[in-house]
């Protein structure tokens, strides 16, 4: 959907360029090279800002993913350290990071905001409960606490760290910039072919499907939640297959 509307755009300003070019009267040279020299400055201009961006969008991508890994293995710490708790506190304590690993599963499969802001809620209560189970459970003993409470503290910090790096996007006021500069690129291109009164279809569009395709990627991989390209909740599942009671 997304690709298909650049696309779009990105063909009617090729073909709203090349009419107006076709309708300038024959022009000299000079004239000629500045419309290159101009063309060619906003194309090399696009290639960068489309370059730099996809760069900065796969890198966060990335990040988000290893953050998924490293708050899977703090939460299977917490599992198997709560192991050594008393009862009931270690039942307690591994029952809500079972159920808060099933949440943190559902949460990045979730696409709509009512359904994402109920589960952040729902992790935020479960923090607080297996938490006052961990420090009822280690009572006084100061060497265990500092054994314990260290494993439940990092999957709070990390559940922070998530968040932050999952709202973590390239400013809406940039892509805007980047996908205005790229139609004014096409269009320019446009203009070029309407000078020579050659419409260069196929070559025109093969570059506009190729800057489509990576403006869209840009965009799919920036905002992992809602577009085709999703982060791996593998490392969930295989946590959760772990999990035994």
């Amino acid at each position: 959907m997304v690709a298909g509307l650049l696309l779009v755009i990105l063909l009617a300003c090729h073909e709203a360029g090349y009419r107006l070019g076709f309708r300038v009267a024959k022009v000299d040279d000079d004239y000629k090279r500045r419309v290159d020299m101009i063309r060619n400055a906003i194309l090399a201009l696009v290639t960068f800002l489309v370059g730099f961006s996809f760069a900065g969008a796969g890198a966060r991508f990335i990040d988000r993913q290893d953050m998924i890994v490293k708050e899977a293995n703090a939460i299977g710490t917490a599992w198997l350290r709560a192991m050594l708790l008393p009862e009931p506190q270690r039942g307690e304590v591994q029952t809500e990071l079972r159920q808060y690993t099933t949440d943190r599963l559902e949460l990045l499969r979730s696409y709509d905001t009512a359904s994402i802001q109920r589960l952040l809620a729902k992790a935020g209560e479960a923090q607080n409960r297996f938490w006052r189970s961990g420090v009822t459970g280690v009572g006084t003993d100061r060497e265990f606490a500092n054994f314990m409470l260290p494993a439940l503290n990092d999957v709070i910090d990390i559940h922070s760290e998530h968040l932050s790096a999952a709202r973590r996007h390239v400013p809406q006021p940039i892509l805007i910039v980047i996908i205005v500069t790229a139609a004014i690129g096409m269009g320019m291109i446009g203009y070029d072919n309407g000078l020579a009164r050659r419409r260069f279809f196929i070559l025109s569009s093969a570059f506009a499907m190729v800057l489509a395709a990576a403006l869209w990627m840009t965009i799919d991989l920036d905002r992992p939640r809602h577009g085709f390209v999703r982060a791996s909740a593998q490392p969930y599942i295989d946590l959760l297959a772990s999990m035994k009671p």
